[in-house]
């Protein structure tokens, strides 16, 4: 979290820096919660996705070529939640069976003992 902002690291926010970002030939001066260079990664992103699509789909407005690129980001945004909440699962049942063996192991243990 950025002291002076309130913004988390990196993000868009209310105060800061202005930096310039040039997206699909639009200049945009956008606030940066803490890292500019962060900000100029995420607009040269969304160019690149954006020339991308127009190289596809011809004779689409801008507006439309934003849209599909919000689309294709938001698409994105989901399968790596979904991953992410799948490799949660998956710790979770590891922390499950590491307890389950490391009580085996105690009780092991502690009849060796007596």
């Amino acid at each position: 979290m950025n002291k002076e902002t309130g913004a988390p690291e990196g993000t868009l926010a209310l105060r800061g820096p202005v930096v310039t970002v040039n997206i699909f030939g639009a200049d945009y001066a956008l606030r940066a919660g803490a890292d500019p260079e962060y900000i100029r990664q995420v607009a040269a992103e969304v160019d690149r996705m954006m020339r991308e699509i127009s190289g596809r789909v011809k004779h689409a407005s801008a507006t439309r070529i934003a849209v599909l690129a919000a689309l294709q980001f938001k698409d994105q945004l989901n399968l790596l939640q979904r991953q992410t909440q799948s490799g949660q699962k998956d710790l979770q049942e590891l922390a499950r069976q590491t307890d389950s063996l490391l009580s085996r192991l105690d009780q092991t243990l502690l009849e060796v003992v007596e």
